[in-house]
């Protein structure tokens, strides 16, 4: 694979030009498609085959919508009530055409409406009324990360890392150039299939991520070999191509296979999200062998920069430090890790609503109303479907069972009946699910008894979601062991890389249940349960951005394994070559998913959040402690593979030994 490689690298090199005009091309294709045929993306996630989808479906069709439609919220000050504000608030039903429900105190009331025009909603407030609007009538709240911050800061972590502009902008450009692309096509795919709204979101992370990573591996190999004494570029960029870009090669292939198995969910908007980040993650690879060469051509020696003065050699020390103590750094970094996981067996997942959005916006104004003045069950009523000729006995039954607010019959059609339920807790409350549960393992009345609404179908998608989980997680893990033993020819390599990911993915999210479940440091805003699709999603970019650390950093072990190197050698002279690469690639990722915890919507924050723990701990505490110490902690074992094995596993050329090797020194490496 590595002379092949090479070839592509030689031939990238020299048609540059070539090479560059494709992608321009390709780009100009895809904005083209997507201005033409693009659909707008779908907003509702929902998963067929649940009892409380298929139920609502049939409450649409039987009842108009059992009532789902927004909200216009009005309150008094405190110490009055609506009856003091008569005329503002009949105005407003005029406007609104619809007649309000006063809650028991007489302060708080609401319009059940499809639409709500500004004019009337300010003269109200200009009366002295509250108003708020639910999420469906209110726009979305701001707020978003920002990818300029992101890139900024990659910017100029690569600019230290490299010292060179042109060897910094390399990344950035690629990683862009590759990641419009991707969208521009997920957008075109609308016109084929109708896609949900949350499908680019992975494709956005990861994209980025490992568009930035592939390039920054193939570059700073260029340049130590530049650096040590190559004095042809194109040379230079076919061994880079050919030795790097097999690492590239095998770490993306491993994360394109995990995320088309998001499939195995079998929940559309998740197959969707798996599908549109694995295109986003073969685009970012096939840009780091083409484009990347090209560019590197066309940037000649520049890519090297200003001659660096003699720097302490850290990386080597650290490595040295690391192997030296390594029994005592193996059991400190896997009981830290095991730590910062213990929340995660308290996580609870849930959908968003206007109840998670910041205390500031008009949807969470309105949805703390209407907890204050009719219970906080009134925010997420449940749907009862139930045969007609029980429901009076269905509504004594239920309205005597713990944990429900109160019963009203909502309309009678046919041999069908619609009862709504409030509970006496709120919809994201783990008492709400209980009592979900509890109604449809213990029907209060026989014949039809079902349970939906949004509060239902969140729970179900949930629980779904959660149920999903462990197979996904399984598949990814497998075939990382896999594809991690054919590659290293060692049954403890792959051993310990998936041992180390789940560790990472436990710190990542039990990090993020303390701070956005269980409110620590105050950043939730406010805590409730994680969204239900977090964990897949991290588990998808943290797997992808681990992947390609591992890669790298363990392909130059293997590769001074390969030269004769002594097992500890192997690890030190391996380690100093790939820990400023490593650094410098997780630094950026840091600082991308940072920008969004500072700057983000409430969906995307914990999300971002998560990633940067993952990407924190996976970088600085498996990477550079952990994986040094096992690997010398299992010696000259770390290489070993049974006999049996040996013989059918297949023999692939990573680190180049079928193309000559360029030489590369330590010091140019230091970090």
């Amino acid at each position: 694979m590595a002379a092949t490689l090479a070839r592509i690298g030689a031939f990238c090199a020299r048609r540059r030009w070539l090479v560059l005009g494709a992608w321009l091309v390709v780009l100009v294709v895809a904005v083209g498609l997507a201005a033409r045929f693009a659909e707008p993306l779908d907003t509702k996630l929902t998963v067929s085959g649940l009892q409380s989808t298929e139920a609502l479906d049939q409450v649409d069709r039987e009842f108009g919508g059992g009532g789902d439609g927004g909200r216009v919220v009005v309150a008094a000050p405190a110490g009055q009530t609506l009856a003091a504000y008569r005329p503002a608030l009949t105005a407003l039903g005029q406007a609104l055409n619809a007649r309000p429900t006063l809650s028991p105190a007489g302060r708080i009331g609401y319009f059940s409406v499809a639409s709500a025009p500004a004019a009337a909603i300010d003269q109200a407030r200009a009366a002295g009324l509250e108003v708020e609007e639910s999420s469906e009538l209110a726009p979305p709240p701001g707020g978003g990360s920002s990818p300029g911050i992101g890139l900024l800061i990659a910017l100029v972590v690569l600019l230290v890392t490299f010292g060179s502009l042109s060897a910094a902008g390399l990344p950035l450009l690629t990683a862009v150039l590759g990641l419009g692309i991707s969208l521009e096509l997920v957008h075109a795919a609308t016109a084929l299939v109708p896609i949900n709204s949350v499908a680019p979101t992975l494709a956005i992370l990861l994209g980025l991520a490992v568009g930035i990573d592939y390039a920054l591996f193939l570059i700073d190999r260029h340049r130590r070999q530049l650096i040590n004494g190559e004095p042809d570029v194109r040379t230079s960029i076919a061994l880079a191509t050919g030795t790097a870009g097999s690492a590239v090669v095998f770490a993306a292939l491993t994360v394109i296979i995990a995320l088309a198995g998001l499939a195995v969910a079998r929940v559309g908007f998740l197959t969707q999200m798996g599908l549109a980040a694995a295109g986003a993650v073969l685009v970012a690879m096939l840009m780091a062998l083409t484009l990347t060469p090209a560019l590197l051509s066309l940037v000649g020696r520049r890519v090297i920069g200003r001659k660096f003065l003699p720097k302490p050699r850290i990386a080597p020390r650290w490595a040295e430090a690391v192997v030296r103590h390594r029994g005592v750094a193996v059991a400190l970094s896997v009981l830290l890790l095991a730590v910062l996981a213990a929340p995660v067996l308290s996580m609870r997942l849930g959908l968003p609503n206007d109840g998670d959005d910041p205390a500031t916006s008009s949807d969470r104004g309105a949805y703390d109303l209407i907890a204050e003045g009719f219970g906080p069950g009134a925010n997420g009523p449940l749907l009862i479907l139930t045969d007609a000729s029980a429901v009076e006995r269905a509504t004594q039954r239920l309205a005597a069972m713990p944990g429900v607010a109160h019963v009203l019959p909502s309309g009678v059609k046919g041999k069908d009946a619609l009862l709504t339920l409030v509970p006496a807790s709120g919809p994201d409350d783990a008492a709400t699910a209980t009592l979900v549960a509890e109604l449809r393992d213990h029907p209060p009345v026989p014949g039809t008894f079902l349970v939906t609404g949004q509060t239902a179908v969140a729970i179900d998608i949930s629980d779904h979601l959660a149920h999903a989980l462990p197979l996904y997680l399984a598949l990814v893990v497998g075939f990382a062991f896999l594809l991690l033993m054919v590659v290293f020819r060692s049954v403890l390599i792959p051993l310990k890389a998936v041992l180390s990911f789940l560790l990472s993915l436990g710190a990542a999210l039990g990090c993020t249940v303390a701070v956005f479940q269980w409110g620590w440091f105050g950043v939730a805003d406010p805590p409730g349960p994680l969204l239900s699709f977090l964990p897949t999603i991290v588990i998808g970019v943290l797997f992808g951005l681990s992947m390609d650390y591992e890669m790298f950093l363990v392909s130059g072990m293997h590769e001074e394994h390969r030269r004769g190197a002594g097992a500890r050698a192997a690890v030190t002279d391996g380690f100093a070559r790939g820990a400023k690469v490593v650094t410098a690639a997780a630094l950026i990722m840091i600082g991308v998913f940072g920008g969004g915890v500072a700057g983000g919507d409430p969906v995307t924050r914990p999300i971002a959040f998560a990633l940067a723990v993952g990407v924190l701990v996976d970088a600085f505490v498996v990477r550079l402690v952990l994986v040094p110490a096992a690997i010398s902690l299992f010696g000259r074992a770390a290489w070993w593979l049974p006999r049996r094995l040996d013989r059918v596993v297949p023999v692939i050329d990573v680190e180049g030994a079928g193309i000559t090797p360029v030489p590369i020194a330590l010091e140019a490496t230091s970090a």
